[in-house]
This record gives C-alpha cells, sequence and structure tokens, in this order.
C-alpha cells in the first residue's frame, strides 16, 4: 500500500481533508474575483441620477445610472468609460431617439463624432427597450460629450 507523502512531518493530517479545505478556498475566494459588478436599472431606478439630455462625460461619477427626463422619452443609462447600456422606459411612438457621442465636451458638431439610432419613430418598442453604444474599435481618441436627441 502507497502512502501518501507527508507535507508536514509530525503530523497526520489526511490528504484527503487538505484538499476538500483547498477547494473550498479557492471557491470562497472565486466569487470576489470577477471584475464586472451587475448593473439593474429596475432595482436603482430610485438611486439614478437626474441629468440633462447633454452632459459632459468627463464630469460623471462612475459607477452610477444617470436618468434623462426629456419631454418626448424617460431613459436611463449607465457609462463604464467606454460603451453606454440603458433602457428607454417611455417614449412618444412618433419620435425616435439619437444617441450622439461628442468630440467636445458642449456637444458642437465635429466630424469625429458618432451618432447613433437607438430607437425608431413609429417602431416598437416603445417602452422597457434596452440599448448598448459600444466604443468603436481602434479609434485613438475618446468622446467627452454625450446627448440624446429626438427626431420624427
Amino acid at each position: 500500500m502507497i502512502h501518501p507523502p507527508k507535507y508536514f512531518p509530525g503530523t497526520t493530517a489526511n490528504w484527503k481533508l487538505l484538499l476538500v479545505a483547498v477547494f473550498l478556498l479557492i471557491d470562497a475566494f472565486a466569487n470576489s474575483a470577477y471584475c464586472i459588478d451587475n448593473i439593474s436599472f429596475k432595482k436603482y431606478s430610485i438611486l439614478s441620477i437626474p441629468v440633462p439630455s447633454k452632459v459632459d462625460m468627463t464630469k460623471l461619477p462612475k459607477g452610477k445610472t444617470f436618468q434623462v427626463n426629456h419631454p418626448q422619452f424617460i431613459l436611463q443609462y449607465f457609462f463604464n468609460n467606454r460603451d453606454i447600456f440603458g433602457m428607454v422606459f417611455k417614449r412618444e411612438s412618433k419620435y425616435g431617439i439619437i444617441v450622439h457621442l461628442c468630440f467636445f465636451r458642449s456637444c458642437e458638431e465635429s466630424p469625429y463624432d458618432l451618432k447613433k439610432v437607438i430607437a425608431s419613430p413609429q417602431q416598437p418598442p416603445f417602452d422597457q427597450a434596452f440599448f448598448s453604444i459600444k466604443f468603436p474599435r481602434q479609434l485613438q481618441y475618446d468622446f467627452q460629450g454625450l446627448e440624446f436627441l429626438s427626431f420624427k
């Protein structure tokens, strides 16, 4: 019969018990090892920070949700310094929504700006619609302004 090697001379520790303890420690620390936090718009709808539809992204606090109360729509979004994730809670059906990522903080027009349609007019969904704006790959600059616009 082959006995497992003794790592600590003078002790009679069972190697199976030691193995189980190591796996339990790995499992305990694995939950805190992830670098992604869960964000829930429904859970944090009361805690969201109201902002205007045109905002300077360099002044936004990190890890918070923001709410835009526009006359034609209400939406919330989360900004992780690269991408924007959000939910349109309510909008008028005859208006669409455009996201305008601006090169300048004041959101004046520039050839470096990025505009994306997140909701088209007269097309569902009109409420509870999730959207995401991914930062373009291999872009050599950052956007400093963000604006949500309505259009017909």
